[in-house]
């Protein structure tokens, strides 16, 4: 009754999906079969990303699913001894590469000097790099902390002055608040969403008084959306004396 039942209702002899044999399989064991296929090789979709060594523009890459329904029909509706391929559905993503492309105005460029011993120009230097080339795409937030890392001494970080509880002392990483006093004035001069922010016990000698942001892995955070149209890329770098930030959107469209 089973071969009676395989031969009337399973699929042809010699029929292949993706390299599985089908052979006699029935309705239930084909589906099972295909969904196994459809979790193994579906593929998600890349957005376009910038290399944050180069700030070259990595391209997008689509995705896909496995349509199992149509996969099923397939096996079938096949004649005895085909081979078949496994039907997928395409998955764009939601930019592409162009978007990037596009995101070559200076919305906002600000700069402080840098003055004190070595190791505080080091830790500038350090989160200057680790938020260069940081891309945003709309609706999406910033963070300071997410993106610079923690302040140890195992990624680089030296001790150096910082402001604590109104006084002065050392601790790993200090002098990146001033990466951070100089990311947060270029985000409100390009009128992007501060959604954290946090001054100095004190006034620092870098910015203007109240314009200033400090920031602690543990707790104090500089954050920030990207309530514009197209992405953004944050750019930062130290030349000579100065860190500066820059960042860098879309043209207006003229209505």
């Amino acid at each position: 009754m089973e071969r009676l039942e395989r031969r009337m209702y399973g699929a042809k002899d010699g029929v292949y999906m993706a390299g599985e044999d089908c052979s006699g399989l029935l309705p239930d064991e084909v589906r099972s079969t295909i969904e196994e296929m459809a979790l193994k090789y579906q593929k998600l979709p890349r957005e376009p990303a910038i290399d944050k060594e180069n700030g070259e523009i990595i391209p997008e890459e689509s995705g896909y699913i496995i349509d199992v329904e149509r996969s099923i029909s397939r096996v079938f509706d096949a004649s005895k001894n085909e081979k078949l391929k496994i039907s997928k559905i395409t998955i764009r993503p939601e930019y592409s590469s162009s978007d990037l492309k596009a995101a070559k105005k200076s919305l906002a460029y600000y700069e402080s000097w840098i003055s004190g011993r070595q190791e505080r120009l080091v830790n500038i230097n350090l989160a200057a790099a680790a938020i260069n080339n940081t891309l945003l795409w709309p609706d999406k937030s910033f963070s300071f902390n997410e993106v610079v890392g923690p302040r140890t001494p195992e990624r680089g970080y030296l001790p150096a002055p910082v402001i604590l509880l109104g006084g002065n002392g050392l601790d790993y990483g200090g002098g990146i608040c001033q990466v951070a006093s100089t990311l947060y004035n270029a985000a409100e001069q390009a009128g992007l969403e501060i959604i954290e922010h946090h001054s100095h016990s004190k006034p620092v000698y870098y910015v203007p008084e109240g314009k200033d942001a400090t920031v602690n892995y543990d707790d104090l955070d500089l954050k920030f959306s990207n309530n514009m149209q197209g992405p953004l890329i944050i750019k930062s770098a130290v030349n000579g004396s100065r860190i500066w930030v820059e960042i860098m959107g879309e043209e207006e469209k003229s209505e």
